[in-house]
Parts: C-alpha cells; structure tokens; sequence
C-alpha cells in the first residue's frame, strides 16, 4: 500500500469511528459499521486494530491530541480552570463517556490509556505546577500527584458516578478551593 494513503485511511476510519459511535453509542458500534463508514474492507481496519476498543482509544487520543495545552504567562487558577473545562468538555461527549466504559471494562485498554493518555496529562500538569509555583515565588510543601487528583478526580468522578458534566462555576469552585491550599493567603492566583 502507498505509505502516504496509509495515514491518510488511518484518520478517515478514526473519523468514521467517531461518527458511527455518535450515532449508535458503543455497545452497537462495529468493525462493518466503521467499514463502511469509512469506504474500507474490514481487513484494513483489523490491519491496525485488533478490537474496536483500540479503535474508540486511538479515535480519542486523536482528538484530545491538542486539546490540553497550558499557558506559562496566565495564572495557575485560570490554567487549571481551562484544564478541567476541556476534561469535562472531553469526556461529555459520546467518544469520551465510551472511553471511560471501556478502560473500566478492559484492563488493557486502561493500561494503554494511562500510558498514552493520562499519564502524559499528569505529566504536563505537573510540569506547569511546579514552574507555576515558582514563578509566584510559592514555596509549599505539596505533594504535586495529590494535588492534581484533587483536581482532576471531582470531574471523573461527576461525569462516571453522577452522569453530570460539571459547569463552569463547579470548575472555578473546585480549583478555588483546591489552589488556595497552596497559594499564600494574600496572593489571589
């Protein structure tokens, strides 16, 4: 096959995922269906992917590729604020709901979503953390994991437990609370 179709055909059938996954949800989504979406065999779909998990997990990795980025020169709050949002934004639609069904369903596909997806998060959010802090001249003892699943854990949670995408006001209360531990008390980062 042409190595310039071949990425060319992986996005048309990533595309055709999301939208056959819109319109029928996981548990009808199939390979014949994402198929025929995409005007592709079967075979070249299972060329790449063994199962449609793995396809729903690269469709997701595929939009949220961009999705996270942080800015150096805004405030730690508003930062965090557009983090969640996006997160929230992310995980309300069908492709990101059938993500969360299926890392908690599938031990693999959660271990390669860690890998690919969350642990590259927490990476970055980290990473801005800690420059964040120093550049406000903040010098808290802090356990940054602890921090960031305090942060990121009340929007899982909302989103699996309560079926609820949380708002933009829950998002700022949330990251209130949760940077001021760290902020000193006169700062209003």
């Amino acid at each position: 096959m042409n190595q310039t179709k071949q990425p060319r055909n992986k996005e048309k059938i990533l595309e055709a995922t999301i939208s056959v996954l819109d319109r029928t949800g996981y548990l009808c989504l199939t390979i014949e269906g994402i198929a025929a979406e995409a005007g592709v065999g079967k075979a070249t779909i299972y060329r790449w992917w063994p199962t449609k998990a793995h396809l729903v997990l690269d469709a997701f990795l595929m939009v949220t590729e961009c999705a996270f980025p942080f800015d150096l020169n805004d405030s730690i709050k508003n930062n965090f604020v557009q983090q969640l949002k996006n997160l929230a934004d992310v995980f309300s639609t069908t492709l990101g709901r059938s993500m969360l069904a299926i890392i908690v369903e599938d031990k693999g596909i959660s271990d390669a979503f860690y890998t690919s997806y969350l642990s590259l998060r927490r990476r970055d959010s980290a990473a801005f953390l800690r420059q964040a802090m120093e550049r406000e001249g903040i010098e808290a003892e802090v356990n940054i994991g602890i921090l960031l699943d305090m942060l990121f854990g009340p929007i899982y949670f909302r989103i699996l437990i309560y079926k609820q995408t949380p708002d933009e006001r829950f998002i700022s209360e949330l990251v209130d609370h949760v940077i001021a531990g760290i902020l000193p008390a006169c700062s209003g980062k």
